[in-house]
């Protein structure tokens, strides 16, 4: 109950990627947040992968009348569940369908979504243009995909501090400014600010605030609203996110 949802409401930084997709030229955005915000703010399912998982969907883990565990619930039976304050909720939804019912959220040690392998390598070999915000880049294997690009593609990283490098990864980032088959890009801040200053230069700005504003609105409802908030605040975070 204490991990779902509930604190944090889509950034600008969200946002940006979901007029990307509205614009039809995101071809994916992956994520290693495990708090569904990207679907919340409006990015389809089929461009999105949550290397971790996230609260969009629930799955039975324990099998004590022989179901799978692949065995799917939906994520509004196990949210109406955690509703109540007490055990009686997820017990009785545990009860129902023979095992414990949970998020599909990848803990340490589990395997990665088949997802994440299946798509990367035609993904990043695609893409014209690599977007990296709000990261360490200190996890494997998500901070592989980094050294997917083809040479010739630009990539920008918008962070606090600069990570990843050629040091570090194999074809990390590389920011001499004085090297002329440097593509990489370093924007030193917070990602919203880095956002909304790319926006800016793109001429993006107004629909970007557009989009925003209408996210604070809906948050605002749902903080209001009867039902387990799913977002209900804002954050200045956007963390390990391509």
């Amino acid at each position: 109950r204490e991990m779902w949802p509930g604190n944090y409401a889509p950034t600008a930084c969200h946002y940006f990627i979901r007029l990307l997709s509205d614009k039809g030229i995101l071809q994916r955005c992956y994520t290693q947040n495990i708090d569904s915000l990207e679907h919340a703010a409006g990015i389809p399912f089929d461009l999105l992968v949550a290397a971790h998982g996230n609260f969009d969907a629930a799955h039975v883990v324990d099998d004590n009348v022989g179901l799978a565990s692949s065995y799917d619930v939906d994520i509004t039976e196990l949210q109406d569940a955690l509703h109540d304050p007490g055990d009686e909720g997820w017990q009785e939804l545990r009860e129902y369908h023979g095992g414990l019912v949970k998020p599909k959220i990848v803990f340490f040690g589990e395997d990665l979504p088949e997802r994440f392998f299946q798509l990367q390598k035609a993904d990043l070999a695609k893409c014209d243009l690599l977007i990296v915000m709000g990261t360490s880049l200190q996890v494997s294997p998500f901070n592989t995909l980094l050294s997917l690009t083809p040479e010739h593609v630009p990539r920008l990283l918008i962070n606090r501090e600069a990570v990843g490098s050629c040091e570090e990864l194999a074809n990390g980032f590389n920011f001499d400014q004085f090297d002329s088959d440097c593509q990489d890009v370093f924007y030193q801040g917070d990602c919203d600010a880095g956002i909304e200053s790319l926006a800016e230069r793109l001429g993006w700005l107004t629909d970007l605030r557009k989009l925003v504003a209408m996210g604070r609105q809906e948050a605002e409802e749902l903080q209001h609203s009867e039902k387990l908030p799913c977002h209900s605040a804002f954050t200045d975070e956007c963390h390990e996110t391509f």
